[in-house]
């Protein structure tokens, strides 16, 4: 029994792999094209396990089985995804009025250095109203973000608001 207990165990651990998956999808690929149209944890786990990695980088090399090596990862994914990862180090640095984590936030949002500058000030000045809120999670403080971006002249074209544009 203690021999079969992996076997028993592995579409458990197939399951949680694979929930990331139910979200965003299989990606591209064979697996993608056989299991499209149809939904659920089970058919994006086997979708995601037939997608191998040859034949996304076929799929991306020739622009076939569901694949577009045009699809470009967007600033605002990156920036969105740097934050998740680096909240807490974006907010010490914000509370000194710079470092590498908020520089690299900045070049992410392709500021210009002279607004880079400006950016950690205000970052520091705002610093209560950005990260006052413990229970906040990066979605929501890139949403602080952007109306701190928004209300100040020099930075509120990088901001992501529809009202800075």
């Amino acid at each position: 029994m203690i021999r079969k207990l992996p076997l028993l165990l592995l579409p458990l651990m197939m399951a949680s792999s694979g929930a990331s998956f139910a979200s965003s999808g299989p990606g591209c690929g064979l697996g993608q094209q056989i299991f499209a149209g149809q939904t659920g944890l089970a058919a994006h786990v086997m979708a995601a396990s037939t997608n191998s990695a040859y034949t996304q980088l076929f799929g991306l090399s020739f622009d076939s089985i569901g694949c577009d090596s045009e699809t470009v990862i967007t600033a605002e994914f990156q920036r969105n995804v740097f934050v998740a990862n680096n909240y807490d180090n974006i907010a010490r640095d914000a509370a000194q009025g710079g470092g590498e984590h908020l520089q690299s936030l900045a070049q992410l949002m392709q500021m210009q250095d002279q607004d880079a500058e400006h950016f950690y000030e205000v970052a520091q000045i705002n610093y209560d109203s950005l990260f006052g809120d413990a229970n906040a999670d990066h979605a929501q403080w890139l949403t602080k973000l952007d109306s701190t971006l928004s209300a100040d002249p020099t930075l509120a074209k990088y901001s992501l608001n529809t009202s800075a544009s």
